[in-house]
């Protein structure tokens, strides 16, 4: 009798199953096979990249597989580009950017992305558009180991980004701007990190412009020979500066080898202003609030060693100015201090 209740258990658990199923409108055949995707479940994992130069001919490759075969530098790494989703792209030969297009011209990273140049070199001979590495609206891209010289628009050009690493980076040319980041393609550009080696020996106007930044570390940078400032901070906040070190940034004019201009700050540092025979020293301008320089060793500019114009709660902590013309200025300022020479200067106006 037991033997019988049990196997009726069993042929009414069955049973219940399967009207369980049948009955079930969450169940069809894909129910029986979970491990199975389609192809848009599939998510790429990152890739390699790889442009090389033999002669004349430059050839991208993808995991192996080449994408581009041309003489056309910049279509080379941009044809890997689109056979990317994410990964690195290893730039293994230096190249040029060869005639523009009447349009911005030049490498453009998507998202999650490694642009390596392995030390090469990108020499800028088109027209007036060119820019070797643009990106707008991306996120979580590093551009290292280059140096760009020629006559860009500018060296690296960054528009509403987030997650930027520029690594590395030699700027030697005779027009344009080095490195600019702004917010010109709807909103603050966020989280920008410029580090190790950063040599601008010639640049036509800025060696390194923010504009609407919100977040920055910008490691010591040497910017010599620049038609305008050295590093000059527009309407960014909530960052830090190394040491700037500059020489001939605008000497005869009104820029300077450091300046934070158009509202900058607040919660803004800089190591060190070393500068020599430039326009300014230290300028802040227009605005600006929230930032503290701690030492400064500036001389012979063609204007001001410091100035600081509109500006509040602004500090320069220590350090010696001499042989400009003055060596401290304040105008209209609230809540500043200029501690140079053994001498304090908390004036909100007067020269020193």
């Amino acid at each position: 009798m037991k033997k019988i209740i049990v196997i009726l258990s069993i042929i009414v658990f069955f049973i219940v199953v399967s009207i369980i199923y049948s009955c079930n409108p969450f169940l069809d055949e894909r129910s029986t096979n979970l491990n199975v995707l389609d192809s848009t479940d599939i998510i790429k994992a990152s890739t390699a990249g790889e442009v090389t130069k033999s002669g004349s001919t430059y050839t991208g490759k993808v995991d192996g597989t080449t994408v581009y075969t041309g003489s056309r530098f910049f279509d080379a790494c941009n044809a890997c580009i689109n056979n990317m989703d994410s990964g690195t792209l290893t730039i293994k030969n230096s190249g040029e950017s060869g005639a523009g297009t009447g349009a911005v011209y030049g490498i453009k990273p998507k998202s999650n992305m490694v642009l390596d140049f392995s030390g090469t070199t990108v020499t800028c001979n088109g027209d007036a558009y060119i820019v070797p590495v643009q990106a707008d609206n991306k996120t979580n891209i590093t551009v290292k180991n280059i140096t760009v010289t020629g006559t860009p628009r500018y060296a690296f050009w960054f528009r509403t980004c987030s997650n930027v690493t520029f690594e590395n980076i030699t700027i030697n040319t005779t027009s344009g701007l080095g490195i600019r980041v702004d917010d010109s393609k709807g909103g603050w550009s966020t989280n920008l990190k410029i580090q190790g080696t950063i040599n601008i020996q010639k640049c036509g106007a800025m060696g390194i412009e923010t504009y609407g930044v919100d977040g920055f570390t910008i490691g010591n940078v040497t910017a010599n020979n620049t038609g305008e400032c050295g590093v000059l901070l527009n309407k960014s906040k909530n960052g830090s500066v190394g040491t700037v070190t500059g020489s001939n940034n605008c000497n005869g004019g009104g820029y300077a080898t450091f300046r934070v201009a158009n509202s900058n700050g607040p919660n803004v540092t800089c190591t060190k202003v070393y500068s020599r025979n430039s326009g300014r020293g230290f300028f802040s301008v227009s605005g600006s609030n929230g930032t503290t320089v701690g030492t400064v060793d500036i001389a012979n500019a063609t204007s001001h060693g410091i100035f600081l114009e509109d500006a509040s709660n602004t500090k320069v902590n220590g350090g010696t100015v001499s042989g400009c013309n003055p060596n401290v200025q304040h105008v209209r300022c609230s809540s500043v201090s200029t501690k140079v020479n053994g001498n304090t200067y908390t004036a909100n106006d007067g020269k020193w």
